[in-house]
């Protein structure tokens, strides 16, 4: 009976989901969350921002972190253009951007033709956007 318990354990364990792979800290640069997307991004005016030439908007509270992981003022990076890694929050404002080091953005990540997979993979209808 004991034997069976732990076959049931071992099983479960190995059916677990791995996350998505940090590409950036394997060519030595900060570790994301799972879900972060890539964009080109400019503060036009706080809280209002440029996403992949489209307009987009800061959560309240949003952080940006510059390449040296310092935050930094929307106000202080008016007009300046940067690639960025980005979540959203559950109403799909921008709640936290990391500007990225030369380094970081050789790395490979999902970018903004896919906007809601790291907030509600659950129901896309795009079989190709839930990878």
């Amino acid at each position: 009976m004991a034997a069976s318990l732990f076959s049931i354990g071992a099983a479960a364990q190995s059916e677990v989901p791995r996350p998505q792979t940090q590409n950036e800290s394997l060519v030595g640069g900060r570790t994301f969350p799972v879900g972060t997307l890539r964009g080109k991004f400019m503060v036009i005016n706080a809280p209002d921002v440029e996403l992949d030439g489209q307009v987009d908007r800061l959560a309240p509270g949003a952080r940006i972190r510059s390449e040296q992981n310092m935050l930094v003022m929307a106000g202080g990076i008016v007009g300046q253009k940067y690639l960025v890694n980005y979540t959203r929050d559950a109403a799909g404002l921008l709640r936290e951007v990391w500007i990225l080091t030369p380094g970081e953005a050789t790395a490979s990540r999902e970018s903004l033709n896919k906007p809601f997979l790291n907030i509600w993979p659950f129901t896309s209808n795009d079989t190709v956007n839930t990878q």
